[in-house]
């Protein structure tokens, strides 16, 4: 199963982002994506990017064909990340379900990353481990 995680622009001491358990975020992404809506607040895959060798690299191995633009790695800022998670935290404590509990766990260690990133002025994007 797909899993969300954070991918920093450079590495800040004590934080591991690429631990993170984002497979509940991926498994109910299009609930996550209704929510933000709601909220007025871009949806978490808004902020996916990759990393052009890893890209190349990955349609190589899957024999993709070499006409495929490959785009360029975006980043973001974490208070933009924050005020998508924020909102999503906010409309999960509305809720008061398992799976509710579940993604505002998950979405809780994303903003503890997100804090520590925006303290340090270092830029994200979501990853998508497959």
């Amino acid at each position: 199963m797909p899993a969300y995680y954070i991918v920093l622009e450079k590495s800040i001491p004590g934080v591991e982002a690429t631990g993170l358990d984002g497979r509940s975020l991926s498994a109910h992404n299009v609930k996550l994506e209704a929510l933000a809506r709601q909220a007025g607040v871009p949806p978490l895959l808004t902020f996916f990017s990759l990393n052009p060798e890893e890209l190349a690299k990955f349609l190589e191995d899957h024999q993709v064909g070499e006409s495929v633009q490959i785009p360029e790695e975006r980043w973001f800022s974490a208070e933009e990340g924050l005020n998508t998670v924020s909102a999503l935290l906010k409309s999960l404590a509305e809720m008061p379900t398992t799976e509710a509990s579940i993604l505002a766990k998950e979405l809780a260690e994303f903003q503890q990353i997100l804090q520590a990133a925006g303290s340090r002025n270092v830029r994200w994007h979501l990853g998508i481990d497959i």
